[in-house]
């Protein structure tokens, strides 16, 4: 079998190009947040854990849940941007010791177990009053800003709880009553 120089470089080149890309493509999910943060560094698997944590405390029924409208981001940015130095390494202790305590209990990340085992870890962590600071202010926290991002979000703001200027509608034909004269 003859093999020329040009086969033999065209080969190389494509053998050195997959080895240069396979660590990416073996790599675990080691990767950044999908928002850009100032203060605090997470991960993806923590971001994809916040997000799975919002869906429990506000899950998905007839309307969108708390996942849909990226209460998860909105928390992350309020926590970046609004909370001490002090309160942010609390806040992301808390978040690993909520992951590690989640991988001992179930032997996975929070975003990959079950929705009953979600809900019986939020469960849990809902109703103690012995949990550790760090897990218990990440907790309370992260419910705090959850519902906040829910409640302020367009969805709700414009198809459940309809929000109406100040001044209202002008209905010109409702007649006054003149109480003025009582408060003498």
């Amino acid at each position: 079998m003859v093999v020329n120089r040009r086969t033999v470089i065209k080969q190389f080149l494509f053998v050195s190009a997959g080895v240069a890309i396979l660590p990416a493509c073996l790599q675990e999910d080691n990767s950044k947040s999908s928002l850009l943060l100032k203060n605090i560094q997470i991960s993806g698997q923590q971001e994809k854990n916040l997000a799975e944590l919002a869906e429990t405390i506000i899950p998905a029924t007839a309307t969108p849940g708390a996942k849909a409208i990226s209460a998860h981001l909105f928390m992350l940015k309020m926590i970046d941007d609004c909370h001490t130095k002090e309160e942010q390494q609390r806040f992301i202790k808390g978040m690993e010791l909520f992951g590690k305590t989640v991988q001992a209990k179930y032997n996975r990340p929070f975003h990959q177990c079950t929705k009953e085992e979600k809900n019986t870890m939020v469960a849990g962590i809902n109703g103690k009053k012995d949990l550790a600071p760090e897990l218990s202010f990440f907790y309370n926290t992260a419910k705090k800003l959850t519902i906040q991002a829910y409640t302020s979000s367009q969805f709700y703001l414009t198809k459940l709880q309809v929000y109406k200027m100040v001044p209202g509608k002008f209905e010109g034909c409702v007649p006054l009553k003149n109480d003025l004269s009582k408060t003498s």
